[in-house]
């Protein structure tokens, strides 16, 4: 039998912390633990998409958006992965199971990736998206 720490658990810990972060306040402004950015100066693709659902948490739409386009969105899918994991552990089945199969398909993963860096290049190119 594999052991071993599962990918859910890992989401689910990390869930908790950015929830943790919602009720205790954000890190001082311009603090990132992004190593592209502390490397390089330049945002990522996923610049402020930690603060975006953090700000999500709190119910801040706008500086949700602000933060990152696709904050909210992920925020939305996170929890309701969330929420279906924890009803699928307590019906004894596996933790993503049944939960939207379309995700699994490549092409599901390469729009997504499509569609973080037409954001990411608006962004770059001074777009201001919301």
């Amino acid at each position: 039998m594999k052991r071993g720490i599962s990918f859910p658990a890992v989401a689910a810990v990390a869930y908790a912390a950015l929830a943790a972060q919602a009720a205790w306040g954000l890190p001082p402004a311009g603090f990132t633990l992004c190593p592209f950015k502390l490397l390089t100066g330049r945002d990522c693709p996923g610049c402020g998409m930690g603060h975006a659902v953090v700000y999500a948490m709190r119910g801040d739409w706008a500086a949700s958006f602000r933060a990152h386009l696709l904050g909210a969105p992920l925020f939305f899918l996170w929890s309701a992965w969330m929420a279906w994991g924890g009803l699928n552990l307590a019906r004894g089945r596996g933790f993503s199971e049944g939960f939207l199969p379309v995700l699994r398909r490549p092409a599901a993963a390469w729009a997504m990736l499509a569609l973080v860096l037409v954001v990411y290049a608006a962004r770059l190119a001074g777009f201001a998206l919301v």
